[in-house]
């Protein structure tokens, strides 16, 4: 017997546990899902839903402000290597990255986030950077 899914999260129970069902903004306007897993990425955590999805933290609807990002020097580089692996892997395999939803796409905006973080100037803040 399968478990039924519980109520939308709050920030007060965040983040989301495996069962809940979240919210998020998609390419196909909001969508909903129930939670199998929360997991910390590079950078951010990735809610990967009972149907595969995988849905980054700031894209999930009421979810705390600001999120929470990782520091660059909290990443091992063990795990770095994993993440590169594992992306090799997805592209040797032919999965499609540009499938916003699902891992391949997950993985790969993980990295880049995560590299762009790593190379980025202390102080150094975008053009259109709130001031």
């Amino acid at each position: 017997m399968r478990p039924t899914a519980k109520q939308a999260v709050t920030h007060t129970d965040w983040p989301a546990q495996k069962a809940q069902i979240i919210t998020f903004k998609s390419v196909n306007g909001l969508g909903t899902g129930v939670v199998k897993e929360v997991r910390w990425g590079l950078v951010w955590r990735d809610f990967v839903l009972e149907d595969g999805r995988v849905i980054p933290e700031h894209k999930i609807l009421d979810h705390p402000e600001p999120p929470v990002w990782r520091k660059t020097e909290e990443v091992t580089q063990d795990e770095r290597e994993a993440r590169e692996r594992r992306l090799v892997s997805m592209a040797e395999a032919g999965l499609d990255p540009r499938d916003q939803e699902q891992s391949f796409w997950a993985e790969l905006n993980q990295y880049l986030a995560y590299t762009y973080l790593r190379f980025k100037q202390p102080g150094h803040k975008p053009p259109n950077a709130e001031r």
